[in-house]
């Protein structure tokens, strides 16, 4: 089968980059054909990673191309790797077959999110266990693949633990705290609550002064999207106990080695977010053997296995007409308290990597890709393309 596949580009520092750059290889290695028109990382040339072609981006996430790229590559299927929300059906004229490997983070489903997934051109595969129930409930049907790690490269490493700590500028007898999330989005609505987490790390050192927070992310805001975690932290009066990376590991080329040796670092990664459609850091975090710190809702729940999880109060998110949660403070301060008296816990720390060998990439290919490519490539009628305004315009006037 040919097979498209619209998402991140490979190279991309994001979640979608990271999870196109494990599963476009493996699934070629099922026996799959597999190009790439990339979302976002390429424009205006088609370009190739590790001899698979990549199309560029339309600024339209590709609902514009997307006819144009399918039938170039004579493709039998469609895989989008993205929110569904910004997906548009009725504007991608004559294309195979689309399934969309969808995250859901809200509850419920959002309406926005929730109208692409129910089009009659789509076909919806759920993330995590999480968004597969909130899915059924609206007898979608969807099919199931969980996101992966390479857990070749995520994996427990104490022998560097020391030596990364100095690396990072780190005392290496200290108790470090990991936080791993993008700084982007509504700054009025930080999905990843750095608030939350910056205050309970600043009254959690009031009777732990060995204690320092790693936040592996930018710590500007650009263009108005993210916060200011510089300013956060100095409002806190953290400045002495964060740490955050160079600029330029944001805008020059960085190995997935960087990352995986960061969480040697980690005492605990701490991502109580306000809500995850998958939440790869936490993945990544306990295939290192690192516990987590995690919000009870949506796909974190399913995926804290070794750590802990914070309760929280619904947030109401005008934008997407659904509810996130908002992690308590005095919650995410009990748990680090938990982590710190289990900080030399080693059983802990390889039973986590052991539970998270069942996300690895290669497992992840054969036991879920591949037979859920076979029923993607079974027999469908595609219904007909429902013409929009413009295109009726366009049949009036030829008419």
């Amino acid at each position: 089968m040919r097979v498209l596949w619209v998402s991140n580009a490979p190279w991309a520092p994001s979640g979608y980059g990271e999870q196109t750059a494990l599963f476009v290889p493996r699934i070629a290695q099922l026996g799959h054909e597999v190009a790439v028109a990339a979302n976002y990382g390429l424009q205006a040339k088609l370009d190739e990673w590790e001899g698979f072609r990549v199309y560029p981006t339309d600024g339209q996430w590709n609902n514009t191309t997307l006819e144009l790229y399918a039938k170039h590559w004579n493709a039998d299927l469609v895989l989008v790797l993205h929110d569904a929300w910004p997906m548009k059906p009725d504007v991608w004229g004559d294309v195979p077959p689309v399934a969309i490997w969808a995250p859901v983070d809200h509850y419920p489903i959002p309406p926005a999110v929730l109208a692409t997934l129910q089009h009659e051109r789509v076909r919806p595969v759920a993330m995590s266990r999480f968004g597969e129930r909130l899915m059924e409930q609206f007898r979608l049907e969807p099919l199931y693949v969980p996101h992966a790690v390479d857990t070749k490269l995520f994996r427990p490493r104490p022998e560097i633990r020391a030596s990364v700590r100095e690396e990072l500028g780190l005392p290496v007898d200290a108790f470090i705290v990991g936080m791993v999330a993008a700084n982007k989005g509504n700054p009025s609505l930080p999905r990843k609550s750095f608030g939350q987490a910056f205050e309970a790390f600043r009254r959690f050192t009031q009777t732990h002064d060995d204690a320092w927070l790693y936040v592996h992310s930018e710590a500007e805001s650009r263009q108005g999207s993210g916060i200011d975690l510089g300013t956060l932290g100095h409002v806190l009066g953290l400045q002495d106990r964060l740490r955050f990376p160079p600029p330029a590991i944001w805008h020059l080329p960085t190995s997935r080695e960087v990352l995986a040796n960061l969480y040697a670092a980690f005492d605990v990664l701490l991502n109580p977010s306000m809500g995850e459609g998958f939440g790869v850091p936490l993945l990544e975090a306990q295939a290192s053997g690192v516990p987590v710190i995690a919000s009870d809702h949506s796909s974190m729940t399913e995926l804290c296995r070794y750590g802990w999880l914070v309760s929280g109060d619904p947030w109401w998110d005008a934008l997407q007409e659904s509810f996130l949660i908002v992690p308590f403070i005095d919650s995410i301060v009990n748990a680090l308290e938990a982590a710190y008296y289990e900080r030399d816990n080693t059983g802990a720390r390889e039973a986590a990597a052991e539970w998270a060998q069942a996300y690895d990439a290669h497992r992840v290919a054969v036991e879920y890709w591949d037979p859920v490519l076979e029923a993607l490539g079974g027999p469908v009628e595609v219904p007909p393309l429902k013409p929009n305004r413009a295109m009726r315009r366009r049949q009036r006037v030829r008419a």
